[in-house]
């Protein structure tokens, strides 16, 4: 009997690589468990997972809460003056937002009861960050839908959270401000402020500002021309941001100097990071992560496929796993310490933000104003 002749190596190397991408092509394993129809207004914010339900506001003004079992409305709260929808965020056990009368409004998230409203001076349009028995505020001059004065500033206040007690606040030069992040009784405050010998075009000027909540003394201050500030990552010593202008920042948190700014290389909604490591999507496709002390890149991954398909929002890590949306409704994993690819999955979804999730689901919100979830059962 004569032997078998060894495989053509063209053959061999197909064959392995079928193999390899097994995992990738071999059935969906993000399976769709329910969907929602919150009305025909396209979703602009993500939706938040809070324990066993998801928060999100509805295209009728109205804070909604979800089972994250069964898809069903758990509790609804309506609010005459209307919602910003870029304002609402969760605590431990409260859900947040601003009202369009400049009130902020605290709901108990098991039901929905509304435990208290704050007059503030000016509108709360980005969501408030819940630290200890505190909630830290920050309200805009200007803003979508507002139409004040670029010269004028907005405010940063401290608010018991069970009572909704102004406990403090500071007037700024800024027009504009993220959500603060905090650490270490440490308050960092990021803002658009007018300044006419800059120029807009070419960013505009923002400041970063490190805020010792206990004296209210102000640490240090940063100024650039990056422009408005999208996201913020704090990490301990290091403080990464990335504004208009597309490059990641990162201050020394115990100056605020400036340790190293680098280009993106495109455009990017926001950056998220995990402990050292930033990572972001381009629309270039390219996502990427990077160490945050030095702005090394540690490893960059293609989207590949159509064009335009680049990350939404940032990606999100649970455990050692990088997950994100695409524009062309590609829902992919990567392993988050070398940026391998471990499930790409192509959902019929236009989205105009990117996914939330955890390690037993992922929500979706649509562009048609339909809520979607997918367990992750079958892959953590």
């Amino acid at each position: 009997m004569r032997a078998l002749k060894p495989l053509p190596r063209i053959i061999l190397v197909v064959l392995l690589l079928s193999l390899a991408l097994e995992k990738v092509i071999a059935g969906p394993l993000i399976q769709p468990i329910w969907q929602f129809k919150q009305g025909s207004q396209p979703f602009y914010k993500a939706p938040i997972i809070h324990q066993d339900k998801v928060i999100f506001l509805s295209g009728d003004n109205d804070v909604v809460s979800i089972s994250t079992n069964t898809g069903q409305i758990t509790w609804r709260t309506i609010e005459e003056s209307g919602i910003w929808e870029q304002s609402i965020s969760t605590g431990i056990d409260q859900t947040y937002y601003g009202a369009k009368n400049k009130k902020i409004c605290a709901l108990q998230s098991t039901t929905g009861e509304k435990k208290w409203c704050t007059n503030l001076e000016k509108n709360m349009q980005k969501p408030p960050v819940e630290y200890g028995q505190r909630l830290y505020v920050v309200t805009a001059e200007l803003g979508p839908g507002l139409h004040g004065d670029k010269t004028k500033g907005g405010s940063i206040y401290s608010i018991d959270k069970n009572s909704g007690k102004i406990l403090w606040g500071i007037d700024t030069n800024n027009y504009a401000m993220q959500t603060p992040t905090i650490k270490d009784d440490v308050l960092y405050v990021a803002g658009s402020y007018h300044d006419p010998k800059i120029d807009v075009e070419e960013g505009g000027a923002v400041s970063i500002t490190a805020i010792n909540i206990n004296n209210l003394q102000t640490k240090w201050r940063y100024l650039s021309e990056d422009g408005f500030i999208k996201s913020l990552y704090l990490d301990g010593e290091f403080l990464a941001f990335i504004g208009y202008q597309d490059f990641v920042s990162v201050l020394n948190t115990g100056d605020g100097k400036l340790l190293w700014r680098k280009d993106t290389g495109n455009w990017v909604p926001k950056i998220s990071g995990f402990e050292d490591v930033i990572y972001y999507g381009a629309a270039n496709t390219n996502v990427h992560a990077w160490n945050i002390e030095n702005g090394n890149e540690l490893w960059r991954y293609n989207i590949g496929g159509e064009s335009f398909n680049y990350a939404l929002g940032a990606p999100i890590r649970i455990n050692n796993k990088l997950i994100f949306l695409s524009q062309r409704g590609w829902l992919s994993i990567l392993d988050a310490t070398n940026g391998e690819l471990l499930l790409q999955q192509k959902l019929d979804i236009s989205s105009h933000i990117g996914l939330n999730a955890n390690r037993d689901l992922v929500v979706i919100g649509d562009s048609e104003g339909v809520l979607h979830a997918y367990s992750m059962n079958n892959f953590f």
